[in-house]
């Protein structure tokens, strides 16, 4: 297992290097790296224009503040992301060792890493919810093996990962506490087992968690958010029959034709079958794969389709959950001496997951590990070095993602561009229809109307300052 995690970190590691070279990370990236800097000054950056928790709960965050410091570059929380992925197979290795073994927790543990919408988020932009997967199963492995004082810890840090998530574990830890409450059994094998260890404690312990999630929900959606200004993600659930992720699941029983029409798509069922075809749909063997529903609903319910595109961070949401349920059936068919139906299935699982990183890969390796030649590294590395580290500054996604923290007061470009007080540094090359239909032209018409000077230039890329803007203000 250990040379399974260390391969893959290693991988994946060599890849986002590659990624970072070629100037494909995105604005995530940086504003993640900003956020994690300023954990200690209201947790902001620069796009989103304040606090990050007017987007999300992520106090988690706070953690990478010494990386962010000491490193100073965002290509820190890259590799970050690849060990908070890896990490994953650990609570799931100690999981399945209980129930068939070391040999086969360490096959369960390969299965899960070359899991494409696991995998993928390695490679993705950093996002908050990298830490969900190994805490998630690290909370199961808890209660599996009644470590209360482990599971205290994880649930404290999976509260502060996102309000979803939060959302989510209310559903889990009430499905505990029925689980403790409800069995009869003695054997105390094991929570996947249906006969818990510590009944009683399960119980209490399912209880804190879903109280502990619904009142630090209840904190970010009642004190958080209107301080912060609104939870903005909500456009991402804007239908006629609602406006939020709570509405979108309540419309379920109030306009239920409304919602089949509006969410039974194509897209979303070839999402259904990514998710589940990798893991030849051992999931649906299993009813620990029902800890998933509540983030497919989540994502399946969004009214913009980025959200439910395999390789997204959204995913992860209910990866760890289809996780457990495809290593809890490999696990029955072990202990109930079906070794070689399970070795079979296995393999299968494994050639799946194989075949869609060849012909379906959701990292789209093809496209960002090629630099874009409109993007113009070595241009842009001397433009950015014209510019103060401590002035304010916006560029392009893919470029302030490089510079987010070398200039703490940087932002990615936007239609506001033509009255920032500040610098620009740009090209016109930059091939995005918004950009050239709705960012460039204005630009252009301020530098032409003297709001703008240009103070440096290599090839096509340009630094722009305000007229109004006075270094060292």
């Amino acid at each position: 297992m250990r040379a399974a995690i260390a391969a893959f970190i290693a991988a994946m590691s060599a890849l986002a290097l590659v990624r970072w070279n070629s100037w494909t990370y995105g604005t995530d990236t940086g504003t993640f790296a900003q956020v994690a800097l300023n954990a200690f000054h209201g947790f902001t950056d620069g796009p989103e224009h304040g606090s990050h928790f007017g987007f999300h709960w992520s106090p988690i965050l706070a953690l990478l503040f010494p990386i962010a410091a000491l490193t100073r570059s965002p290509l820190s929380l890259q590799i970050v992301q690849v060990f908070l992925i890896a990490a994953t197979a650990i609570p799931l290795y100690a999981i399945v060792r209980t129930y068939a073994g070391p040999s086969w927790a360490t096959r369960c543990s390969i299965l899960a890493l070359v899991y494409p919408p696991l995998l993928s988020i390695a490679f993705e932009e950093f996002h908050e919810l990298a830490f969900y997967p190994a805490i998630a199963l690290g909370l199961v492995w808890a209660a599996d093996r009644a470590r209360w004082g482990w599971f205290f810890l994880f649930s404290i840090a999976a509260v502060t990962i996102r309000e979803d998530v939060c959302a989510d574990l209310v559903v889990i830890g009430v499905v505990f506490a029925l689980i403790g409450l409800l069995s009869r059994s003695t054997e105390e094998r094991g929570l996947l087992a249906g006969s818990p260890q510590e009944r009683e404690r399960l119980t209490v312990a399912g209880l804190w968690l879903a109280l502990l999630s619904a009142a630090t929900l209840a904190i970010y959606a009642y004190v958080v958010v209107p301080h912060a200004g609104g939870w903005r993600p909500s456009h991402f659930y804007t239908y006629s029959f609602a406006n939020g992720p709570l509405q979108a699941v309540l419309a379920i029983f109030s306009h239920p034709a409304a919602v089949i029409a509006a969410v039974f798509t194509v897209g979303r069922l070839t999402y259904l079958l990514e998710a589940l075809a990798p893991l030849a749909f051992l999931p649906l063997r299993s009813r620990w794969s029902l800890l998933s529903v509540p983030g497919f609903a989540g994502v399946l319910l969004a009214s913009d389709s980025i959200v439910w595109r395999m390789g997204f961070h959204y995913s992860l949401l209910w990866t760890p959950w289809l996780l457990l349920g495809a290593m809890w059936t490999l696990c029955n068919l072990v202990t109930s001496r079906h070794e070689e139906s399970a070795r079979r299935w296995w393999t299968t699982a494994i050639a799946v997951c194989i075949l869609v990183l060849i012909f379906f890969n959701p990292m789209h390796p093809a496209h960002y590990l090629r630099a874009q030649k409109y993007a113009e590294p070595q241009n842009a590395s001397r433009a950015f070095a014209c510019v103060p580290a401590d002035a304010p500054l916006v560029t392009h996604d893919e470029w302030f993602a490089h510079i987010a923290l070398s200039h703490p007061r940087s932002a990615n470009l936007d239609e506001q561009a033509a009255r920032f007080d500040g610098y620009i540094v740009y090209t016109p090359r930059w091939e995005n229809a918004h950009v050239q239909t709705a960012v460039l032209p204005q630009i252009e018409a301020a530098l032409r109307a003297g709001r703008f000077v240009r103070v440096c230039r290599f090839g096509d890329v340009s630094v722009l300052r305000a007229t109004s803007y006075r270094t060292g203000e």
